[in-house]
């Protein structure tokens, strides 16, 4: 079985107006979320380590917004169904210079396994 291809949230036009105008008047949790995907945390990893609230309210808050049509969801262009299910990253990746062409490649260092976190499932 392939890996898991990343999901995005897109903000709707019903998301769109209850950012600028408040028209549906959503709690601040609510908010939190069509914010943090406006400015541009649009996948769950990004929510989840931007926000403020707990994970389990942003989850749920995700869930309703789902359901109400503020968010919809699409899987990277290349995927050919989306997922339902989304586990939370395993830990921080590290960035660094590029390396030269000319250098040989590092050998690995050995990995200590990780328990996954439980996947959350949006009944989609």
């Amino acid at each position: 079985m392939g890996a898991r291809e990343r999901t995005y949230f897109e903000l709707t036009l019903k998301g769109s107006e209850e950012l600028a105008a408040r028209t549906y008047r959503l709690d601040a949790r609510v908010r939190n979320v069509l914010f943090l995907i406006q400015k541009g945390y649009q996948t769950i990893d990004g929510i989840l380590e931007n926000s403020i609230f707990p994970r389990e309210d942003v989850v749920e808050r995700l869930r309703d917004l789902l359901r109400g049509h503020f968010l919809t969801v699409q899987a990277s262009e290349n995927s050919s169904t989306s997922p339902t299910t989304i586990s939370r990253r395993s830990g921080p990746t590290t960035v660094g210079p590029p390396v030269p062409q000319d250098a040989a490649p590092a050998a690995p260092e050995p990995e200590e396994p990780e328990e996954p976190d439980e996947p959350i499932y949006f009944g989609l």
